[in-house]
Formats: structure tokens, C-alpha cells, sequence
């Protein structure tokens, strides 16, 4: 495999833009028709609301078909969103969920169609940052139900990329470290908050990666503004990149930024993707904010047509991108239709919070939002950990800190949060593999 090339299917991926949507229309044509044939969850979910899969003629059509939502397709549970049954020929071969955190687990069923798919979609991104054969990827990602190690893991292997299947338990981060120093890593990928807490405790230790290997990591599975992006490439010094992945798509292979940094491609043979107003469900003007909705168009193992994912971003399109990829682009995920906090009648995105606090050198690898109710009114905590617990015993100096840093929050969301300062990994942080992190983020006790 030659390194020299500047794509690593470059057909697919420089495909002019209008052949790219005719092979959307007649893969969402043929999908949505296999749906109706095989899937009785489907067949009923269409016959409800009176759509047959002659009715799609036009990309547009797409806006006939129902949202699926969460809790729509929990109900299908176990094997009601399954084109193929498990084992056999051209039978599921690999088996991934989400973590039903809050219900059911949604699970998809992947057969070896989808896995080299998966592989390919995975090896685009990654040859796109840069990577090459003979580099070396330490994948700190999770390993397991979640998809966020296998993805790169399998798009690695595709690529001649060695991959060191690190996972993302806490116990690991010296050796992630070591690792780095020891065996001449290349790249990484991880999520933002485990990122800046292995790159401070490395500062810490007295590591300069400047003297490693280390030249490009990928972040993604939480939000993560661009002060967090400028604080890793000091911290590691690397080009870093934003992607974005969900479990219920055999993420991550989704999106990934290219050279240029400005928006995330999404691939467009493999996905379809629209942007609407959360509270209407109708499409937006092109690059405007709304909610991403996707349609897997390449599955062959599970039926997945128009996802409402819950992620807050925007999508357009261009002819060429300046890297001479054609697929559209997504912005980097702003937050949650449903982590977006009600707060004293101001809505606060987690993003925001990271975006003041990570500003302070103090501030360690996460914070926690923390919203309740007392006499009737909303109370907003803010639980920040920070990297030096010797500072924990100056209380002067605590007091003050925790007062610049609710300034800071009060600057960027118009709420002043009540701000407690805690020792380094002391609260929940997100492992990766699904788009939706709110839950070690936000605590909104108010639902309780």
C-alpha cells in the first residue's frame, strides 16, 4: 500500500457531488424498500403513518418516513431493528450496543459486509489525519458492546497502522504514557477530558512530547470547544482532530475532520444525514444550528433510517473541499437537544462550561453541572477538578479561584454557578464509543 497517495479511496471519496446524491437516492430507494420487505418493525412504523417505498423518489421524499427515536427503537429490543439474524452465510457476525444507561440497550447487528465497510469508512478518517502505513496507533477509546475501540481498530488494520488496544480504563493512564515514550506511538485517539487529564499528569511527571513521536490525535465522543483543542495540541503537541461516531451506526466512521479543520466530512455513501429544528422536525436552511438526523445507507445487518441523534450542530455541502474530498460537512457538535439545561430560563451547554474553565491552568480533566431546586428557584453547582491537590489546601486561594472561575461561566452561559473545587479524577468522565455523554457532565437533579 503506498503511502504517497493523498486518499485512501480516493474514488469514493473525490466522487462529484451529484453522482455522490444519486447514489444516496438509489441506496435510501433500495434500504427503505428491504426495510418494508424484511422488517416487520418497519412495516408497521410505515403502514402507521401511510408510506410505501414507492413514495420515494427524490431525496426529499426522505421527509415522508417517520423519525426514529430512542425509545422507539428500545422498544424493538432485541432483534426488531435486525436485517440479518445471527451466524450463518451473510448472517450478523459481530454484535454492538449502546449502553442503556437509561433503558434498553439498542443493539446492531454487523455482518462481514458491514465490518469491511466499517474497516474502509474507519481507514478513510484515519488516513485523512494524517496516519500512514508503518505508523503506530495507540487506541484509547473502549473496547467492548460500545464501538469506539473497534472502529479505529478495524480501520487501522485496514491501513497496515499497528494499533495498541488500550482502552480507556483509568487505570491505564501511566501506561498510556509510558506506552507514548516506549514504543514510538504515533497517533492516538481518546476523548477530549481523558485526553487533558493523561496530558497534564504527563506535564506532571515531567514529560515532553516533544521529544516522542506522537504527531496526531483524534478526539471526539463528547463536545469539546476549540480552547480544549489548542489546550491538547500544547499539552501533547500534535495536530489534533475532531470526530464523531454513534454506536447505533457502527460509529466511529462517521465524520472526521480533514487538513483543513473546518467541519467534519460525513461520508455520504455510506450515510445520509439531514439538520432540523428540534422543536418542529423540519429541515433548516442549509448551515444553519439544528438537530443531526441520520440514515444508515450501506447496512446490511440492521435497519437504521432517519435517527434522531440529539446532536446539536449544522450541515452543508460543498462542491470540493479545499482537501478535494466532495462529501458534506458537519460542525463540531455544540451539544444536546437534551442535555441543553434549562437554568433560571437560560440554556447552558456543558461546551460552554469547558470553554470558560478550561481558560485557568488549575483546571483539571472534568467538571460536573449540577442543577437542582431550592424554594422553587434552580440552583446551578459546578464541581471542577483540579490538577495539584496541594491547592485544595489553600483556602484563600480556593476561594478565589472558584470566584474568577463562576465569573468566567457567568461571561460565556449568563449563569453564575456556585463553583466547588475536588481532587484530579474524582468525578465520572465519558469512555467514548456513543454520542451521548450528558450523563458525566449533567446531573439535573431536578428530574429526580
Amino acid at each position: 500500500m503506498s503511502s504517497d497517495r493523498t486518499y485512501f479511496n480516493e474514488e469514493i471519496e473525490t466522487l462529484p457531488k451529484n453522482k455522490l446524491k444519486a447514489m444516496q437516492l438509489e441506496r435510501l430507494q433500495k434500504i427503505v424498500e428491504r426495510a418494508y420487505a424484511q422488517n416487520k418493525f418497519y412495516r408497521k412504523l410505515y403502514d402507521e403513518v401511510g408510506v410505501k417505498p414507492a413514495d420515494i423518489q427524490s431525496l426529499e421524499d426522505i421527509q415522508k418516513l417517520p423519525f426514529l427515536e430512542k425509545k422507539t427503537v428500545r422498544a424493538a429490543y432485541p432483534f426488531g431493528m435486525a436485517f440479518a439474524q445471527p451466524g450463518g452465510a451473510g448472517g450478523a457476525l459481530e454484535v454492538h450496543a449502546t449502553s442503556g444507561t437509561t433503558g434498553k440497550s439498542v443493539p446492531v447487528f454487523a455482518t462481514k459486509k458491514d465490518i469491511e465497510y466499517w474497516s474502509d469508512l474507519n481507514a478513510r478518517e484515519l488516513w485523512m489525519t494524517g496516519m500512514r502505513p508503518g505508523d503506530i496507533l495507540m487506541n484509547c477509546y473502549g473496547y467492548g458492546l460500545a464501538t469506539g475501540g473497534f472502529g479505529f481498530h478495524y480501520g487501522a488494520m485496514a491501513m497496515d497502522v499497528m494499533a495498541i488496544p488500550m482502552g480507556s480504563d483509568a487505570r491505564q493512564y501511566d501506561r498510556m504514557i509510558d506506552f507514548i515514550i516506549d514504543f514510538g506511538v504515533t497517533a492516538m485517539c481518546m476523548t477530549p477530558s481523558v485526553g487533558l487529564y493523561v496530558g497534564n499528569k504527563a506535564h506532571e511527571r515531567g514529560v515532553n512530547f516533544k521529544d516522542t513521536k506522537l504527531k496526531i490525535g483524534l478526539f471526539g465522543a463528547e463536545p469539546w470547544p476549540w480552547e480544549t483543542r489548542l489546550k491538547l495540541e500544547e499539552l501533547f503537541h500534535i495536530t489534533a482532530y475532531d470526530e464523531f461516531g454513534m454506536t447505533e451506526f457502527l460509529g466511529p466512521g462517521m465524520t472526521c475532520e480533514c487538513e483543513t479543520r473546518d467541519g467534519m466530512h460525513a461520508w455520504a455513501d455510506a450515510f445520509l444525514v439531514e439538520c432540523i429544528d428540534p422543536e418542529t422536525g423540519e429541515w433548516v436552511e442549509e448551515g444553519k444550528d439544528g438537530e443531526l438526523v441520520w440514515s444508515w445507507l450501506s447496512a446490511d445487518g440492521t435497519a437504521m433510517l432517519r435517527y434522531r441523534s440529539r446532536d446539536l450542530s449544522r450541515m452543508w455541502w460543498e462542491e470540493r473541499c479545499a482537501c478535494g474530498r466532495t462529501h458534506p460537512k458537519i460542525a463540531a457538535i455544540k451539544g444536546r437537544s437534551d442535555d441543553a439545561v434549562s437554568i433560571r430560563g437560560l440554556i447552558v451547554f456543558p461546551s460552554q462550561v469547558e470553554a470558560a474553565l478550561v481558560k485557568f491552568p488549575e483546571t483539571g480533566a472534568n467538571f460536573r453541572i449540577i442543577v437542582d431546586k431550592r424554594n422553587d428557584l434552580d440552583t446551578f453547582d459546578l464541581k471542577v477538578e483540579i490538577k495539584d491537590a496541594a491547592l485544595l489546601e489553600h483556602e484563600e486561594r480556593c476561594a478565589e479561584l472558584s470566584r474568577e472561575m463562576a465569573e468566567a461561566v457567568k461571561t460565556v452561559t449568563g449563569n453564575s454557578p456556585k463553583v466547588e473545587l475536588v481532587p484530579a479524577d474524582s468525578l465520572p468522565r465519558a469512555s467514548g464509543g456513543e454520542s451521548k455523554t450528558a450523563s458525566a457532565r449533567v446531573e439535573d437533579r431536578r428530574k429526580k
